[in-house]
């Protein structure tokens, strides 16, 4: 057994828990093209769905296919590898300190000079795994097999090895952190913020744009461009994308003008790809329709029609990305419910406050 078996399990476990936990949650890699600012070369939704696989199927085939299928494999782990590490480089070198989701949602740190070492460390690795396969020509199980009680040994310390090291760091993870005083937030954003499930996980709204419809007197698509970010800092934002030429989009489009009615403290809008659609769809005057020119935006959210997701004023998701007809019917739904129940409590508590003081007056 060659001693770089390890650097070939190294590779093989870092790419086995990190496409498991992009294909648990294909937005975290959106997220993670997004925030490394890579959107606007790579395409966005394609490799969400196929990075993941990938990953799995060069681990897999490291640790179990022999031959030249090995060396092709661990070629493919250098350029992950080196892609990885060019990505983080740029973002060190920019002062990008977004997360980089490297291994989903559960890495949530922000990007830093720790993150370049770990991915060099990775990318040397990587190197020591095609230097194995070349020298060898076998997978990592069969140089396991044909292990003797020496290498064992050193498997074993170097397992123990890391570890130690794991713990030391799930140790400071867990530490206990001082609890911040609240702020306070308008009320559709508190509400859109902490009425989220558990599990829901907030990622930032990405750098992307819409687009106003032409006013008079200007050309189609010369209408203002406008960011995400600064769209919903004023106001929570609940985003619609919809096609008049979809027909489970048509039911979506129908309740519009009544959603827009019922949630009042929020922007509710429709998202198009092209301004001839908006003359298809008759919106009423109080909704403010987007363009979003060859779904770059909708994109970054799964390109799909219907599909809806909520942007909260503290540049963060609040909800979604939700598809289809009935489930971005049940998502608006859900948001209307908690508005409505969020106000009655606040008008509860605001005619307690009075009972109180009438109490108090009498006693006087």
């Amino acid at each position: 057994m060659t001693p770089l078996v390890l650097c070939t399990l190294i590779i093989i476990v870092t790419l086995a828990v990190s496409g498991i936990a992009k294909a648990k949650e294909p937005t975290s890699t959106v997220t993670a093209i997004v925030n490394l600012k890579l959107d606007q070369w790579l395409p966005v939704k394609p490799i969400a769905k196929i990075l993941p696989w990938a990953e799995l199927a060069v681990a897999a085939a490291l640790l179990f296919v022999p031959g030249i299928g090995q060396t092709l494999a661990a070629v493919a782990a250098v350029v992950l590898f080196t892609a990885y590490w060019a990505a983080i480089a740029r973002a060190v070198v920019q002062g990008n300190t977004a997360t980089c989701n490297c291994f989903g949602s559960a890495s949530t740190a922000p990007v830093s000079m720790f993150t370049l070492i770990r991915n060099t460390a990775l990318l040397m690795a990587s190197f020591g795994a095609l230097i194995g396969a070349i020298a060898t020509r076998g997978s990592a199980l069969t140089m396991l097999l044909a292990t003797d009680a020496d290498g064992w040994l050193w498997l074993i310390g170097a397992g123990l090895a890391a570890l130690v090291l794991w713990s030391i760091y799930r140790s400071e993870q867990t530490a206990p952190v001082a609890v911040q005083p609240v702020t306070e937030q308008p009320a559709e954003a508190h509400q859109l913020a902490t009425d989220e499930p558990e599990d829901y996980l907030r990622t930032p709204t990405p750098y992307a744009s819409l687009r106003y419809p032409a006013q008079k007197g200007e050309k189609a698509n010369e209408g203002t461009e406008v960011n995400l970010r600064y769209l919903s800092s004023t106001q929570a934002r609940l985003l619609i994308f919809v096609s008049p030429t979809c027909g489970s989009c048509l039911p979506v489009i129908e309740q519009l003008a009544d959603w827009q009615q019922r949630l009042p403290m929020l922007g509710v809008h429709p998202v198009v790809n092209n301004e001839s659609y908006l003359q298809q769809m008759d919106l009423p005057a109080d909704i403010q329709p987007f363009i979003d020119p060859e779904a770059r935006t909708a994109r970054l959210f799964g390109g799909a029609t219907p599909s809806a997701v909520a942007l909260g004023v503290d540049e963060l998701l609040a909800g979604g990305p939700v598809y289809g007809s009935d489930d971005v019917t049940r998502f608006v739904e859900d948001i209307i419910d908690e508005m409505h129940q969020s106000s009655a409590e606040a008008e509860d508590a605001e005619l307690a406050q009075e009972e109180a003081i009438k109490e108090t007056s009498g006693q006087e």
